[in-house]
């Protein structure tokens, strides 16, 4: 259901979408993903250490399904059972974690995003649709996201954001100049992918990459965190 909110923020002003890294960006939560992941094959396959043994990095988590499957000689017509056992596991997971928590200056800036008819916030992550919400979920930031680019599809994270942004364009009925595209993420990941869409790149220490690290990948901006979040907002062109 479009809300009066969306139909305002489709007027000829609206130019501006921030795709938000989720994973030590908007919050931390460990390595909940991982544990989950690791418990679903133990529990459904007797395979302990899967996501390790696969030799896996950087990558889409149905790329990481993909090779996990193959490594140990799966069926795929067990995927959709897979993926079922996953989510519902990574919510127990995120329900027992007291230390997961929203990062500095995040709430405040999705607040003020989601209330302005300029900007749009969707979501860029590695994720499963499905687990990113249960993510979201466990710390209260669902509502501030209804489009996004996941980790659903096979292929790599620029691919989740060219269809994150399509999705977006398409719910509200607008263009967005690259110029006007921002990622926010913490991983050189982040970074490369900004750089292959042509979009504005906001870098924030705030995961397992280190300062200078990131700043050796030349990121349009870099931040320790976000908690001067207005600085942000004037990087984009608000008046605040």
């Amino acid at each position: 259901m479009i809300t009066a909110l969306c139909y305002r923020k489709m007027g000829v002003n609206v130019k501006k979408l921030v795709l938000w890294d989720l994973d030590g960006t908007l919050m931390t939560c460990g390595a909940a993903g991982t544990r989950a992941l690791n418990e679903t094959f133990r529990r459904l396959y007797g395979i302990e250490d899967a996501f390790t043994k696969a030799g896996i990095g950087h990558a889409m988590d149905a790329v990481v399904l993909d090779r996990i499957m193959e490594a140990n000689k799966l069926d795929r017509k067990d995927l959709g059972r897979i993926k079922e056992q996953y989510v519902l596991i990574l919510q127990s997971v995120l329900d027992q974690d007291s230390n997961k928590r929203v990062l500095p200056g995040v709430r405040e800036l999705l607040e003020y995003i989601d209330g302005s008819v300029n900007i749009f916030n969707a979501l860029l992550t590695s994720n499963l649709r499905l687990g990113a919400l249960a993510k979201l979920q466990s710390v209260g930031l669902e509502r501030f996201f209804h489009t996004g680019g996941f980790g659903d599809d096979y292929g790599e994270k620029w691919d989740a954001a060219l269809k994150g942004i399509r999705e977006t364009e398409a719910r509200y009925g607008v263009r967005f100049d690259k110029k006007n595209i921002f990622i926010i993420g913490d991983s050189v990941y982040d970074i490369e992918c900004a750089k292959k869409i042509g979009a504005v790149c906001i870098c924030v220490a705030t995961g397992f990459a280190d300062y200078d690290l990131l700043k050796s990948r030349e990121p349009d901006y870099l931040f320790e965190d976000l908690s001067d979040w207005k600085k942000l907002l004037r990087i984009m062109g608000e008046t605040i």
